[in-house]
């Protein structure tokens, strides 16, 4: 950047105007702004009624115009905590798509108790479902539970990555998605683990499909504003959510927990969410909504 004082005339007839600002600090931030497009821009004045003007090279002025446009625009409405909760969950959690699918668990798990038959006919079985051609197992495998407390640590994580998918793209949407992923999460591992007779009970592999979700539209969102963050940004969503799987999905020595059902959920889960975000603009979107502002000012 340089006063006009230090350009020569030829340079002053090939540039044009981009901006008008009162103060020399204020030409300067917006100057920046130019400089982080990577476009060279000069400062002018001060001039006989005040104030100072930036001037870039003509070709590149009508999208300089459009930066500085969103840029001030940005400025004029600061965002607030509430602001950005919002933004990235425009819909309701959905409180009662949520009891529904809890009440059932609850329910079918009363029912396991007094019907020991039932765990045999549903639960999720590579021998039956290759071999015998049951398909119906890697889906209603999803609402049976071995015990209470098992019962009670789906219902927990269910609720906190559930509404938040909810909150994300809506709550119809949200748990068709999630018993979907538990579904497909279930059918791969017992397609990887036949002819081996693997059997596995519980709505984890959903659950997992739900952060994987979560973790698809973050990333859908960080690669629509690709241009403007590096690589490690743009994959953070993902890399959080593989983090969280190898924290609560991973299981313990010698334990009983269906860890390859956790990754096929996880995995089926970000597919998804990466499709969905790609295939609905606004909802991915919403996720990088705060981006552009805080990444500009890292430029500057």
């Amino acid at each position: 950047m340089s006063d006009s004082d230090e350009s020569n005339a030829s340079e002053w007839e090939s540039l044009v105007e981009v901006g008008n600002y009162p103060t020399l600090t204020e030409a300067h931030e917006h100057g920046l702004v130019i400089l982080a497009m990577r476009q060279p821009c000069w400062v002018a004045g001060p001039h006989d009624h005040g104030g100072y003007t930036l001037h870039a090279e003509a070709e590149a002025a009508p999208a300089i115009a459009r930066e500085l446009a969103d840029y001030t625009a940005e400025q004029q409405q600061p965002a607030t905590t509430d602001d950005a909760i919002s933004d990235a969950f425009p819909f309701p959690a959905g409180w009662g798509a949520y009891s529904l699918w809890a009440l059932t668990l609850i329910v079918i798990h009363g029912f396991q108790n007094s019907t020991p038959w039932l765990t045999d006919r549903a639960a999720s079985s590579s021998i039956s479902l290759i071999t015998n051609h049951e398909y119906w197992r890697p889906f209603t495998a999803l609402f049976l539970h071995a015990d209470a407390s098992h019962l009670m640590g789906n219902l927990l994580s269910g609720m906190f990555f559930g509404t938040l998918v909810a909150r994300s793209i809506g709550p119809l949407r949200a748990w068709a998605l999630i018993l979907a992923c538990g579904t497909i999460g279930n059918t791969l591992t017992s397609a990887l683990t036949w002819p081996e007779p693997f059997v596995s009970i519980g709505s984890s592999t959903a659950v997992f499909g739900a952060l994987g979700i979560l973790s698809g539209l973050g990333f859908a969102a960080m690669l629509r504003h690709r241009f403007h963050l590096p690589w490690a940004k743009t994959l953070a969503p993902v890399l959080a959510g593989i983090i969280l799987l190898g924290w609560l999905g991973g299981g313990t020595q010698g334990g009983n927990t269906d860890v390859l059902g956790h990754i096929f959920g996880f995995a089926s889960g970000l597919t998804a969410g990466l499709i969905t975000g790609q295939l609905t603009p606004a909802t991915a979107a919403a996720w990088a909504t705060k981006t552009a502002p805080s990444q500009r000012s890292g430029l500057d």
